[in-house]
């Protein structure tokens, strides 16, 4: 007998996945929903029933009880009778004035516009946005830092302690490239007291960073280059380290090869170069998150893409890094170091 329906196979697979794809879009638009009328922050003021709630975001009681309800069924609130409240996750990263609030980017609706456009930007080649000129970063990146700084931070530490900040290699000069936040260069700085880190950036983001360094208690152990880092001349042996923190899918191919040999010039002997980022597998089958954010960077830059470790490897010994290690640093992808004789 046929098999049918959700039973239906194809490579292994139901068929029904497909249909959940289909709707995928549903969870997404119901948190940013939820995140917009600031329905967890009314919680978090002691609003619990759908009606309180829905007065206080000024929105219909049907419509913010139904949302309520599938935020219940996400395991982002919970309910007992008509009254709703926070789950820990929730409290900590979905109430506005949490210092661990990841909900930023969900306040408008940037990233769903943007995607809403995947069929014409693949026809076309072209991305919506170019979010790596200075313009459009000076403008997007402060609001996309405060999630990813929240994001980052127990990452950038534990990439500190990979990189031997404060044990192995105490005292290092650091170079944080687009630092954005600082969070990479700040693990540095939380883990070595010596460390000294320049921030680069564009001038209008190091305003953004200074903020960070100042929440951390480390912006003495800062100085700061600002300038685009396609042109940024870094200089020669003066860094025994570089980081490079989720900046190499926005840049492409051609300028990021062009940046590893300006930052090999710039490092001394022995120095490193250490970069972030989601990287697939070099058959580029999976994992799915850097294959996704790949398409993010169609819609979002000229030149971005995500890259494997092989095609690092490749450019970083071509820009004269004699070695490249990697190192695991619990994220979705591991560290990859350039080490200069």
């Amino acid at each position: 007998m046929a098999e049918t329906g959700s039973q239906q196979q194809g490579g292994g697979m139901s068929a029904e996945i497909i249909m959940q794809m289909a709707f995928s879009h549903a969870p997404s638009r119901i948190l940013s929903s939820a995140v917009q009328l600031n329905l967890f922050s009314h919680l978090a003021d002691g609003k619990q029933t759908a009606q309180e709630v829905a007065s206080a975001a000024g929105a219909s009681e049907r419509g913010v009880r139904m949302l309520l309800d599938a935020l219940v069924g996400f395991q982002l609130l919970d309910r007992t009778g008509e009254r709703y409240q926070l789950t820990p996750l929730s409290a900590k990263h979905l109430v506005r004035d949490s210092p661990d609030y990841l909900a930023s980017l969900m306040e408008t609706n940037h990233l769903w516009e943007a995607w809403g456009q995947l069929t014409e930007v693949v026809r076309t080649g072209q991305p919506l946005h170019n979010l790596e000129t200075q313009g459009m970063a000076e403008k997007f990146f402060p609001i996309l830092v405060r999630s990813l700084h929240v994001s980052n931070r127990e990452p950038a530490r534990r990439a500190a302690l990979a990189l031997g900040a404060g044990e192995t290699h105490k005292g290092m000069r650091v170079v944080d490239v687009a630092c954005g936040s600082g969070v990479w260069g700040i693990g540095i700085a939380e883990a070595d007291s010596s460390a000294h880190i320049t921030a680069q950036d564009f001038a209008g983001m190091l305003d953004e960073t200074r903020r960070y360094l100042q929440r951390h208690g480390v912006e003495e152990k800062f100085d700061f280059l600002p300038g685009d880092l396609k042109l940024t001349n870094f200089g020669e042996n003066r860094f025994d380290l570089a980081l490079l923190g989720n900046i190499v899918h926005s840049e492409g191919e051609a300028s990021s090869r062009d940046l590893f040999r300006r930052l090999f010039r710039a490092l001394k002997p022995g120095g490193r170069i250490a970069i972030v980022d989601m990287i697939p597998n070099d058959q580029r089958t999976g994992p799915p998150f850097p294959l996704i954010f790949a398409v993010n960077m169609l819609i979002n830059t000229e030149e971005g893409g995500t890259y494997t470790l092989a095609e690092y490897t490749d450019w970083l010994k071509d820009a004269g890094f004699a070695r490249v290690e990697t190192a695991e640093i619990g994220s979705h992808s591991p560290l990859v170091i350039g080490i200069k004789d």
